[in-house]
């Protein structure tokens, strides 16, 4: 039975010397679902925090609640163009996507008639009701089933329209992607923006970001937030880098960027300054387990 060590309990000699094993494996073509994948993936170079905010939709700007040196935190929103319209589209939508009255009131009628109709088919049976009540009930039922149905390909569209407007109200707030300062602030309120018009910049002195190309299985191994080691190709500086983001890799199919973002107080000082443009390779955590004793 394969050993299967736990991740998180990976020391960082154990690490050290793990990927010290198995470094030439790096930038080798990658086969699907094979026992020999490598474990280490190369990065391409760090680069520095610097993440423009762009809008995602047309309109004016009404309020900011950033300014120029401030620091903000991935998930902040830093400002909004008009809501009013979309706010209350929005909550319409939500409101009729939530409420359960129509299908549970058509539903309720549907089974009532379903009663109504075995009851009296077995009246019918012992010559106590007309065969006319039959058709009637039948029919009855057959009008309430039929109603049912309608009201839950309408709660498909509902929710079409609840997602739509909800997508619409979302994109009228400026909201910053990751954690930084805000270096730059392009518009003022009142001014107009239309789709990808750049508002804000945020940077950090002290972060980089390092995206990794991967396989899209071995991607659904890592969540956001997860520690993963690294170790630098040029002097071998061991650390680890946070997930920050997994999204499609557009130049490859069947493979997603994970976007690590690494620190450079988790560096010797020494190296610090000279951590742009390193490249480093990442150990997946998914890979680690597979590996025999």
């Amino acid at each position: 039975m394969a050993y299967r060590p736990s991740f998180s309990t990976l020391v960082p000699l154990a690490l050290l010397l793990s990927i010290g094993m198995i470094q030439g494996l790096c930038g080798q073509t990658i086969p699907k679902n094979t026992a020999d994948q490598p474990l280490l993936f190369e990065s391409t170079p760090a680069a520095k925090i610097l993440e423009k905010v762009r809008s995602n939709s047309s309109g004016t700007i009404v309020e900011m609640f950033v300014k120029l040196g401030d620091p903000v935190k991935k998930g902040q929103i830093l400002g909004h163009t008009e809501l009013n319209t979309t706010k209350l589209q929005y909550d319409l939508a939500k409101q009729s996507f939530e409420s359960e009255a129509a299908i549970d009131a058509a539903k309720g009628h549907a089974e009532a008639w379903t009663i109504n109709r075995e009851e009296t088919a077995i009246a019918v049976r012992r010559r106590k009701a007309e065969e006319s009540r039959l058709d009637w009930a039948s029919a009855m039922e057959r009008m309430y089933k039929a109603t049912y149905e309608t009201q839950l390909e309408l709660k498909k569209t509902q929710q079409i329209q609840y997602e739509y407007w909800k997508r619409e109200y979302e994109n009228r707030f400026f909201v910053a992607p990751v954690d930084g300062i805000i270096s730059e602030v392009l518009l003022d309120i009142g001014k107009n923006v239309t789709f990808a018009t750049h508002v804000f910049t945020i940077s950090d002195e002290h972060a980089y970001s390092l995206p990794i190309s991967v396989p899209a299985p071995l991607a659904a191994t890592v969540t956001l937030n997860d520690k993963l080691p690294i170790r630098s190709t040029a002097d071998h500086s061991v650390a680890s880098g946070k997930v920050d983001s997994i999204t499609d890799d557009p130049s490859l199919v069947g493979m997603k960027i994970i976007r690590l973002l690494i620190q450079a107080a988790d560096f010797p000082p020494a190296i610090r300054s000279q951590l742009k443009g390193k490249k480093f390779d990442v150990l997946l955590p998914e890979m680690a387990s597979r590996r025999e004793p």
